[in-house]
């Protein structure tokens, strides 16, 4: 993907795969780049985000989000990454959670409403069901407030901070300086963390994060 012409990440207008490259880009190596680098090449994700807030209901929204889950074969090395019968059974079983999902009162019941309904169908990964829950909560206005560490949430954030081997959820504060700005809301930081994580950590390898940003206690 190439940078704009207006990006400050400071990548010099390289053009920069997304996710990372595994091997790292010498260009970016402070995590204010890479934290840039991931807000220029990713405004998809706002525009996203506007669409889900700006949807009528909670019905409409869990039918987008449901929708968006044959988004995610796109892009895959083999196109039924996600067979269409799950696709269709994932619809169906969203559809009929409708009640439980309304009576969420945080993200948090959300998430673990929307893994219930999606247990078991093949192809659907931790991922998949924070993407999907994100997306309805958008709706609702329910939003994240720890980081979900699915594989690539963990990968990215492993490169940062110690994780335990049974951690399923990082409080944000605990990440370097960066990904505490208030611009940055903890889904971005989240996205960040996912598609940057092979960067994340090529420049944890190269530099110790601790002498860039130590990362806040508690």
């Amino acid at each position: 993907m190439q940078c704009s012409s207006s990006c400050s990440s400071g990548c010099g207008g390289h053009v920069v795969a997304c996710p990372c490259p595994e091997g790292g880009n010498p260009d970016l190596d402070s995590l204010e780049k890479v934290v840039n680098c991931f807000w220029q090449n990713h405004q998809e994700l706002a525009a996203e985000r506007a669409y889900f807030e700006g949807l009528g209901s909670l019905s409409l929204a869990i039918g987008e989000a449901a929708e968006a889950l044959g988004d995610e074969n796109l892009g895959y090395d083999r196109p039924d990454a996600i067979p269409a019968v799950v696709l269709n059974e994932a619809r169906a079983r969203l559809a009929r959670a409708e009640s439980d999902l309304a009576c969420a009162a945080g993200f948090e019941p959300l998430h673990e409403r929307v893994r219930e309904a999606l247990d078991g169908l093949e192809g659907i990964s931790p991922g998949l069901v924070y993407l999907t829950a994100l997306r309805i909560g958008l709706q609702a206005g329910l939003h994240p407030e720890r980081i979900y560490l699915d594989d690539g949430a963990r990968e990215g954030s492993a490169a940062l901070v110690d994780l335990g081997a049974d951690q399923s959820c990082l409080s944000r504060e605990r990440l370097p300086r960066i990904f505490q700005h208030p611009e940055l809301s903890t889904a971005d930081v989240q996205s960040c963390l996912t598609i940057c994580r092979h960067q994340l950590r090529w420049l944890s390898s190269n530099r110790p994060i601790s002498a860039m940003h130590p990362a806040r206690t508690g």
